[in-house]
């Protein structure tokens, strides 16, 4: 690959096939030390999601998923059910 005059890089359509990219598609760039790395928005998600499931507490519930349930039984004894 080479960069052209204005700063692209033309990915190879074997690459683009094999990430399923189309016209449009949008990727996540970041640098590693000397490295360009792209990631498709879904793996970078998943990357992500990967990275905070260490920290979810073992077989308990998410802050968030209690948070979610107390509002939803702060809502229905509002609504008198």
């Amino acid at each position: 690959m080479a960069v052209d005059a204005s700063g692209r890089i033309l990915l190879p359509a074997k690459v683009r096939k094999q990430l399923k990219l189309k016209k449009g598609s949008e990727l996540i760039a970041r640098l590693d030390k000397q490295q360009l790395v792209l990631n498709t928005r879904a793996e970078a998600i998943r990357q992500v999601q990967e990275f905070f499931a260490r920290y979810r507490p073992k077989g308990g519930k998410l802050l968030s998923d209690e948070l979610i349930e107390d509002r939803r039984r702060e809502a229905r004894r509002e609504l008198g059910r």
